[in-house]
């Protein structure tokens, strides 16, 4: 029900480091959710996963509708829904035991929609489950450059780079799961993560919060990263003297923000902000994560 990128890293990915963390005490298994067209499919979806704790990522929960979600409940050992970066209003459901947030932002907002649904969060409680980055860039760390190097990584539609720097920033376009070896290698080239969203991409209604998953994508490979200040949980991760911060997204302020980590690198600056990201990577780590889920699960008991 997700996109393919969601899948592939909070189902798939997820399930490996809870599988290799907490293997031991829980079985984890990743099960697409098949349509829902009468009453049967129901009945399919709830006999699949009777007796067992049931993550629905993103929207999975809509199509069930009330009534899915309801003999759902009844057949699971409990229900939690994972909304990542999804609509948590169009994904939120009142039959779900536990509402997981993938950032900080997602979880204020999560508060927000339990209030407007006439939730407590003590009958339903919100739970904070850190996404990771990629586990394929663990051991991977960024070659040895004399010069600032900037990329941004993604499809190039998701991305503003101001004309100025445009030769500045290398796009390393990134669409799908194929062929992402050569990406994370070629990514290794690279000292500064560019993360600066397109204009038409930024939210102007708050019903979306993203994980950091840039900076820690970053972190992973010992690179430090240029983002706007108000970009979700950038500065709970960075701190507020950050010097890499951009405070705002007008075009003036990004080419000033560019030429500064320019002026800036190979200096103790420089070497205080690869501090935070170590540290970033550290606290993002598939061990620590995997226990942030263990606290989940632990409701269930």
């Amino acid at each position: 029900m997700a996109r393919a990128g969601s899948k592939i890293m909070r189902c798939d990915q997820l399930r490996d480091i809870c599988e290799a963390h907490l293997g031991d005490e829980f079985d984890f298994r990743v099960r697409p959710m098949p349509p829902i067209r009468e009453e049967t499919d129901i009945q399919k979806v709830c006999g699949t996963v009777r007796g067992a704790i049931v993550i629905l990522l993103k929207g999975a929960a809509v199509p069930l509708g009330d009534q899915g979600m309801e003999a759902l409940r009844k057949s699971a050992r409990g229900i939690c829904i994972d909304y990542v970066d999804a609509d948590a209003y169009r994904s939120f459901s009142p039959w779900a035991d536990v509402h997981i947030g993938a950032s900080h932002a997602g979880c204020r907002l999560l508060s927000n929609v339990l209030k407007k649904a006439g939730q407590n969060e003590s009958d339903a409680p919100i739970m904070h489950l850190t996404h990771h980055a990629d586990p394929r860039l663990d051991g991977l760390h960024i070659r040895h450059q004399q010069e600032l190097r900037g990329v941004y990584m993604g499809h190039p539609s998701n991305v503003f780079i101001p004309p100025d720097i445009q030769g500045d920033v290398h796009v390393l376009k990134y669409e799908n799961d194929l062929g992402i070896g050569g990406v994370f290698d070629n990514l290794l080239d690279f000292n500064l993560h560019y993360a600066v969203r397109a204009p038409a991409l930024r939210p102007r209604i708050t019903k979306e919060a993203k994980p950091f998953t840039k900076g820690f994508i970053a972190a992973a490979v010992g690179a430090n990263i240029l983002v706007p200040r108000a970009t979700d949980d950038a500065v709970i991760y960075l701190g507020e003297d950050y010097p890499f911060l951009l405070e705002n997204t007008e075009p003036n302020t990004i080419v000033e923000g560019l030429h500064q980590a320019r002026d800036l690198f190979g200096t103790s600056a420089w070497s205080e902000a690869t501090q935070r990201m170590e540290h970033i990577r550290e606290i993002t780590r598939p061990g620590r994560i995997a226990n942030e889920m263990k606290d989940i699960l632990a409701l269930f008991r």
